[in-house]
């Protein structure tokens, strides 16, 4: 009975050890990223009562260990929904878009726990929305009116049990999406965006 009791409150410890080593094994990883995106517009004066849109967000990643230390640079290719709906001069406007998005990460893994931060450029893989203008008159557009590159930075935190994760992320793009026609009309329009995951390293 002591040892079973003993067993019990050593357990916790002896699992957190094991996951730490399996995090701290000093070797490359590869895997998969799966899970839900939120995504906004900021930085639009002339754009109130802002609507997000919930999408899917997927892909791959590399883990690189750098040295012996706690640190890792991760890179990592995705496929995120973007977007979101707002009112300008009474009248609704909206917007749905596509990404193929490469973050650059510098982690640090403390335990099960991981902080992470960098840097992403996103390719503009399809967009579809309209825009009314202060009559209400509706300006229909597709992914030509809307910039091809986005950049931006990124900041997040996960837990990492095993090969197993979930990790949550915010991102803030760096340039505005619109080309100058959109920004004539609707402002500085530029993204922004959280991601919960799921991840599974081999």
């Amino acid at each position: 009975m002591k040892f079973f009791s003993l067993f019990l409150l050593l357990f916790p410890a002896l699992l957190a050890s094991s996951l730490h080593a399996q995090m701290t094994d000093g070797k490359a990883r590869f895997g998969f990223r799966l899970g839900l995106t939120g995504s906004n517009l900021y930085d639009d004066a002339r754009a109130q009562n802002r609507d997000g849109r919930l999408g899917l967000i997927g892909g791959a990643f590399f883990k690189i260990p750098l040295g012996g230390s706690n640190f890792s640079l991760r890179p990592e290719v995705l496929y995120a929904t973007k977007g979101a709906s707002f009112k300008r001069d009474s009248f609704i406007s909206s917007l749905k878009s596509a990404y193929l998005e490469v973050p650059i990460s510098l982690e640090y893994n403390l335990s099960v726990l991981n902080l992470h931060a960098g840097i992403h450029a996103s390719l503009l893989a399809n967009a579809n929305g309209e825009f009314k203008d202060a009559k209400g008159q509706p300006i229909n557009f597709d992914r030509e009116d809307l910039e091809n590159l986005d950049l931006g930075w990124h900041v997040g935190a996960g837990l990492d049990l095993g090969n197993i994760g979930a990790h949550l992320r915010i991102n803030r793009g760096l340039k505005n999406i619109g080309d100058q026609t959109l920004k004539d009309i609707v402002g500085s329009l530029k993204n922004a965006a959280w991601s919960l995951t799921l991840v599974y390293g081999f």
